[in-house]
């Protein structure tokens, strides 16, 4: 199955998840726009706010051991001479931007911020890998709490969003 069919499930999954006014979430999901229509793209798939902080999401999913950097677009990372990225909305106290990878195969998911995955570009480091991801000290990334089911691609996702920012 491709990752892009996979990608559409998961971010229900992140709605299901994180679209609840009675837990005080203020959560939209911004319409896929035609890609270079009129020069419009967006930086993320979802906004959420819960007092005090501003999320912008962006959810990836993927049946490899590997979660590329490249299937996050420059303009996501950093806008355009009129509009900013998620890297410059992160740098603003209060606002964070996450990445929210499923490894569908291994049935784990991860929050890790945008100003990480910057900071692993800035290295030379062109992507994650499931298999190592345990064992790499220095990176700074929070493992979705899921609820357990008999699904093989799908995972209910369980916590606040507070509890995986770092």
């Amino acid at each position: 199955m491709a990752d892009s069919l996979i990608g559409k499930d998961a971010e229900k999954k992140i709605k299901e998840w994180l679209d609840h006014k009675e837990k005080g979430y203020c959560f939209d999901r911004i319409k896929d726009q035609m890609t270079g229509f009129f020069g419009s793209q967006n930086i993320c798939d979802f906004t959420l706010y819960k007092y005090p902080y501003k999320y912008y999401i962006e959810s990836k999913a993927t049946w490899e051991d590997r979660f590329d950097f490249s299937m996050i677009s420059e303009y996501q990372f950093h806008g355009n001479d009129t509009e900013d990225g998620m890297v410059e909305k992160a740098m603003i106290p209060g606002v964070y931007g996450l990445v929210i990878v499923l490894f569908a195969s291994y049935q784990r998911a991860f929050v890790i911020s945008i100003l990480e995955i910057e900071r692993l570009r800035s290295q030379g480091i062109k992507s994650l890998n499931i298999t190592k991801i345990d064992k790499w000290p220095s990176l700074q990334y929070k493992e979705i709490r899921t609820i357990p089911n008999n699904r093989k691609k799908l995972l209910d996702y369980e916590g606040e969003i507070e509890e995986y920012i770092s």
